[in-house]
């Protein structure tokens, strides 16, 4: 889309502001202590001088009409009020995506408060929606807390910016942080291990941010930075690492890289070259490997 020539102009003149506010100075200067034999010239400058200013304030009341327009995006609870499912404190503050204060795009919190069974601070931000309802929220837990048996890390989660927890509107946890050693599932793992809800469609999946846990199913340590993909059953689906970290499984070298279970056998690619069958197979095989017979066999070379 191509602004008119105007627009384009003072867009121009606002962002130079550090080269046009001095360049009009000095033309109203020449234009004002210039020799008489200027003449005409004056107006010239001044016209000038006009041109590199007036979008100053216009720049202005534009700036000014658009803070007072989204304000009315914004609303602040005098008293508590339920919101979007959500209690909220009296000074809670909303964001709405529309004037009719329908879609709620954020909620911010004036204090640590309790909401479904966890106290959360800052910011609450939509994570999932049906149509315009929230069905599930971010936010941030205000330091450590027990929540549903389960011992959450207070605080923001890295790279996310939803918050350091997920949860539903019945206060469900979906995506959190070990604060401490828990076991799940079957598995001990560590503290600062990142959890994620499972469901009938998808498995539970632990990344292992800080810290090795003994995985009962192959006998072995999962390294740290892995994922396990973990069946509601406690049954192990798959490892998976973009770092390709080196899992020990009947004492063969695997990749984490591409690390599956299936049936109660490992299919995994080799992580260095190992004697399969008394042949060295180079780093990359394919490998199937029985749990319980440890029979090992070659899927294909790569």
């Amino acid at each position: 889309m191509r602004l008119p020539w105007p627009l384009l102009f003072g867009y121009a003149v606002v962002t130079t502001w550090f080269v046009t506010i001095p360049l009009a100075l000095v033309l109203a200067f020449a234009a004002w202590y210039g020799a008489p034999w200027m003449g005409g010239l004056r107006f010239v400058l001044v016209a000038c001088a006009a041109c590199l200013t007036l979008p100053f304030p216009a720049a202005g009341a534009l700036y000014l009409y658009q803070s007072y327009d989204a304000t009315r995006y914004w609303r602040t609870l005098e008293t508590a009020e339920t919101i979007a499912d959500l209690p909220l404190p009296a000074g809670s503050k909303i964001r709405f995506a529309d004037k009719a204060h329908s879609i709620v795009e954020m909620i911010e919190l004036p204090h640590a408060t309790e909401i479904l069974g966890m106290r959360l601070s800052g910011t609450l931000k939509p994570w999932k929606r049906q149509g315009n309802d929230v069905t599930h929220w971010g936010g941030d837990l205000h330091g450590y807390q027990i929540i549903q048996g389960l011992p959450c890390k207070g605080g923001p989660y890295a790279n996310d910016r939803f918050g350091g927890v997920l949860f539903d509107k019945a206060g469900t946890l979906h995506r959190f942080t070990l604060g401490a050693p828990h076991e799940l599932l079957g598995l001990k793992l560590p503290a600062h291990t990142t959890i994620r809800r499972g469901n009938d469609l998808e498995p539970w999946s632990f990344l292992l941010s800080a810290g090795e846990a003994y995985m009962p199913m192959l006998d072995t340590m999962a390294p740290v930075g892995v994922t396990l993909d973990v069946a509601g059953d406690g049954r192990l689906l798959r490892i998976g690492s973009g770092h390709g970290q080196t899992i020990f499984v009947r004492g063969v070298p695997l990749t984490s890289g591409s690390f599956e279970v299936r049936d109660r056998t490992v299919v995994s690619q080799l992580a260095e070259p190992f004697a399969v069958a008394g042949e060295v197979r180079p780093a990359g095989t394919w490998l199937r490997i029985g749990l319980d017979t440890g029979e090992m066999s070659v899927v294909s070379e790569g």
